[in-house]
């Protein structure tokens, strides 16, 4: 009997299940050993350090204003998503660019199989560098006691941003296999990132909502503190970024050299498939409506996430009680001193507040979190009255260059802003006057009132009749400014005091 004429002994129905879905994995296994992505994790390491993580360490432990520059305005996508569609392109032109298309095109598994798998292990590495850079950031972050919610839905935004631009590069590199291909690449993923920070900047509603750099109306001062981060919009993300890369993969396929024609025509419905889910995810994000709490989307939104967060506050007493989120904990000296600062002026006067307590800033339609005039975020309401500090209107100190001073002497403006009654505006005249008097009492010297009023429009300078009133109201012996005060307090708040009837 010779070696042809032994007979082959056919393969079992489970044998020919098991045999592609084995084959693919070990091709997969081969491209995650020889892949070119593992060479470039340490510059992108050494890049995600400077960029992502270092300017996080000099804002408050608050896992908003932590995560503010890296999640919320999506430099760790910066920092990964062009590198790695640079790699991704590589990969994809390897064989165009060794000659060895002719070659890979005629083996029995069709191209389109091929690629894939090439792409997995591309994405593969990708993504789950990501996660582990995030995992490591986060952890180091835990550890400094932050407080309030991770963002744990912005770090699948970024996972889902990494692959889409795997897939993204990957088929231009297939579409053009060049050695040019990579650097165009990168220099696409760059530019769209670019397109997409400048453009989320200034726009605060709408599709562009979908851009993953934009942090308006998502990313609030507040959030994660008094209610949680709303997944309703980067699921949007999440959908938009899974479309394109559907979309990259399946043009990919569509060339001769992929496949024969049942595989093209497959290639073909997964394309339109990645361009209505992309599609749909701008549609969703075009309907989102600004919400209290967020970004809310009618056809993702789940009820259960508008429930605010329990906490137990931080206290202390300053001529009256004053309570704010533990998140602001760091920050209570302040409030205290500011607060204290106020109400020992005006204690036992009609409207004046028995206790101060931190609320929630609210998002607002034109644009982030928070009111933006002095006048529309401290209030003073209820029985007995309540001074309501939204302190995220303010921002707190280390925050954004927000240094001690300034956030005392804002919490003192606002303060007196909402016991005279001045509303939303500036205030009529008296009423500045008034503000200035008692801030100038409450130890704010005249010229560094004028700084902190400008904001409400008022002159920059310590001059003009208003603050020669506001410097003789603040030049009285106290109980004769308090009989005046007490006397006058429903004129001036009803807006009926002029300058000339102040003493």
């Amino acid at each position: 009997m010779t070696a042809t004429s032994i007979p082959v002994r056919p393969a079992s129905d489970r044998e020919s299940r098991l045999a592609p879905p084995l084959t693919f994995l070990r091709l997969l296994w081969i491209e995650l050993r020889h892949n070119v992505m593992p060479w470039l994790l340490p510059l992108i390491a050494a890049l995600f350090w400077f960029d992502s993580y270092r300017p996080s360490t000099g804002t408050p432990p608050v896992w908003v204003l932590r995560t503010f520059w890296n999640m919320g305005q999506g430099h760790t996508i910066i920092d990964f998503g062009p590198f790695v569609a640079g790699v991704a392109a590589w990969m994809g032109s390897r064989d165009g660019r060794r000659g060895t298309l002719d070659l890979v095109t005629g083996t029995p598994r069709p191209r389109w199989a091929a690629q894939l798998a090439t792409w997995a292990a591309t994405a593969i590495w990708a993504v789950g560098a990501y996660l582990v850079f995030v995992g490591v950031m986060f952890g180091v972050y835990m550890s400094q006691g932050l407080q309030g919610e991770p963002p744990w839905w912005w770090v699948g935004v970024g996972a889902v941003a990494v692959a889409a631009f795997s897939a993204a590069g990957f088929a231009l590199g297939a579409y053009w296999p060049s050695r040019f291909a990579a650097p165009l690449a990168v220099f696409g993923g760059f530019l769209a990132m670019m397109v997409s920070s400048q453009t989320g900047f200034s726009e605060p509603k709408g599709w562009y909502l979908i851009l993953p750099t934009n942090s308006n109306n998502n990313y609030g001062a507040d959030t994660g503190m008094f209610y949680p981060f709303l997944p309703d919009l980067p699921m949007a993300r999440m959908m938009f970024l899974a479309g394109i890369a559907i979309v990259a993969l399946g043009l990919a396929g569509l060339p001769a050299r992929a496949g024969g024609p049942r595989l093209r025509w497959a290639a073909a419905v997964v394309t339109a498939c990645g361009v209505a889910v992309a599609g749909t995810a701008v549609g969703l994000a075009a309907t989102a409506r600004i919400a209290p709490n967020g970004a809310v989307i009618p056809a993702l939104h789940d009820a259960a996430n508008d429930r605010p967060l329990p906490y137990t506050p931080a206290c202390g007493h300053a001529t009256i009680p004053v309570c704010v989120n533990p998140g602001y904990r760091p920050d209570l000296t302040h409030v205290m001193t500011a607060v204290g600062s106020v109400a020992r002026e005006i204690v036992g006067l009609p409207g004046a507040p028995a206790r101060a307590v931190q609320v929630a800033t609210y998002y607002s339609a034109g644009n982030a979190a928070g009111p933006i005039l002095p006048g529309e975020a401290e209030t003073i309401g209820g029985s007995p009255p309540v001074l309501r500090l939204p302190l995220g209107a303010i921002g707190l100190v280390g925050g954004f260059g927000q240094d001690p001073q300034d956030f005392t002497d804002q919490v003192r403006l606002q303060f007196v802003h909402a016991f005279v009654g001045a509303g939303s505006g500036t205030g009529t005249p008296a009423q500045q006057a008034v503000q200035a008097a008692l801030l100038e009492r409450a130890g704010v010297p005249l010229p560094l009132v004028s700084k902190e009023l400008a904001i409400a429009g008022l002159p920059v300078q310590a001059a003009g009749p208003v603050y020669a009133a506001a410097g003789r109201l603040a030049a009285l012996p106290p109980a004769a400014r308090h009989a005046w005060l007490a006397t006058h307090l429903a004129a001036l708040r009803s807006g009926q005091l002029t300058l000339r009837d102040l003493p």
